[in-house]
C-alpha cells in the first residue's frame, strides 16, 4: 500500500503535468492567431521547447519519486508498480521511460555523478587558473548540486552494492576521476605555495567528505538558503588548506623559492639583531 508520504511526490508530478498543459494551451492560442501568410510561426517555434521541457519535467519527477522510495524502502524493497502508484500514472506509461529498476539507478548515476564530474573536470582543466579560486569554485559547485538533490545523492551512496557490475565500474571510475581532479588542484596549490604542504590525497578526500555529508544534515526549509551553505562550505574547505602567508608571491621556479627563502632569513636576522 502507498501511504500518505506519496502525496508530496504526486503533487510535484502533477505540477509538472499542469505546466505542460498550460504550455499546450498557450501554444493553441498562438496557433489561433492570424499570422502573415497564414502560418503560425510562434506555435512552430514553441513546439520543440515544449517537448523538451515536458520530457525533462517528467524525467525529473520520476527520478525524484524513485529516489524517495529507494530511500524509504531500499532498492530491493521497491518495485516499478509502487513507483507508478506514487506518481499516479499507468505502469505502461512508466515502463516507456524506465523498463526496470536498474535503468532508474543508471539514470540516477547520470544525474548525480556524471553531470557533476564533467563540470568539475572542466574547472580542473583550467591549469592557468589560480588554485585557490579553482578549489573554491569546485567545492561550491559540487556542494550546490548535493544540496539541490540530497535524496538522490543519499540513495545512490547507499545503493552502490545494488548496481550491476558494468554500471558499478563506471560509477567508481567517475568517483576516482572526481577525486583526481580535487587532488590535482590541491597539488597545484601546494606547488605554488598557496596551500600548506599536506598530503593532497587525504586533503581531497576530506574536502569531498565535507561536501558529501551535507546531503544528510541539510534541511531545505532550514535557517540558511542553499547558496549560503554552499558558500560557507567552500570557504571552509579553502581556508583549511591556505598557508598563513599565502598572500606572498610564489611560483614553481627554484629561483623564486630561493629568493623568498633568503628574504625570510634576512628578516629573521633583522629580528635577532633588533
Amino acid at each position: 500500500m502507498i501511504g500518505p508520504e506519496a502525496e508530496p511526490v504526486k503533487r510535484r508530478y502533477a505540477a509538472g503535468r499542469n505546466w505542460v498543459k498550460k504550455q499546450k494551451a498557450e501554444r493553441g492560442a498562438d496557433a489561433a492567431r492570424p499570422t502573415k501568410g497564414g502560418a503560425s510561426s510562434a506555435a512552430k517555434g514553441s513546439e520543440d521547447r515544449i517537448s523538451n521541457n515536458r520530457g525533462a519535467l517528467v524525467r525529473k519527477a520520476m527520478l525524484n519519486a524513485a529516489a524517495e522510495l529507494f530511500a524509504e524502502r531500499g532498492f530491493a524493497g521497491t518495485n516499478l508498480r509502487d513507483l507508478a502508484d506514487v506518481l499516479g500514472i499507468s505502469r505502461p506509461g512508466l515502463y516507456y521511460h524506465f523498463p526496470n529498476k536498474e535503468k532508474i539507478l543508471e539514470a540516477l548515476i547520470e544525474e548525480v555523478t556524471l553531470s557533476m564530474a564533467d563540470e568539475l573536470a572542466a574547472i580542473a582543466a583550467q591549469v592557468d587558473r589560480d588554485p585557490e579560486d579553482a578549489l573554491r569554485v569546485m567545492v561550491r559547485s559540487a556542494t550546490s548540486w548535493v544540496l539541490e538533490n540530497p535524496v538522490m545523492f543519499r540513495v545512490l551512496d547507499r545503493s552502490e552494492a545494488d548496481l550491476p557490475p558494468d554500471l558499478r565500474e563506471r560509477h567508481e571510475l567517475t568517483k576516482r576521476t572526481v577525486l583526481a581532479n580535487f587532488t590535482g588542484i590541491i597539488e597545484r596549490g601546494i606547488a605554488v605555495g598557496k596551500f600548506r604542504p599536506v598530503d593532497p590525497h587525504i586533503a581531497a578526500l576530506s574536502v569531498i567528505g565535507m561536501r558529501n555529508w551535507a546531503a544528510w544534515w541539510f534541511k531545505p526549509d532550514g535557517r540558511l538558503p542553499k547558496h549560503e551553505v554552499a558558500e560557507t562550505i567552500s570557504e571552509m574547505a579553502v581556508r583549511s588548506l591556505l598557508r598563513s602567508d599565502a598572500h606572498r608571491s610564489r611560483s614553481e621556479r627554484i629561483e623564486d623559492v630561493l629568493r623568498i627563502l633568503k628574504e625570510d632569513v634576512a628578516h629573521i636576522d633583522h629580528l635577532l639583531r633588533s
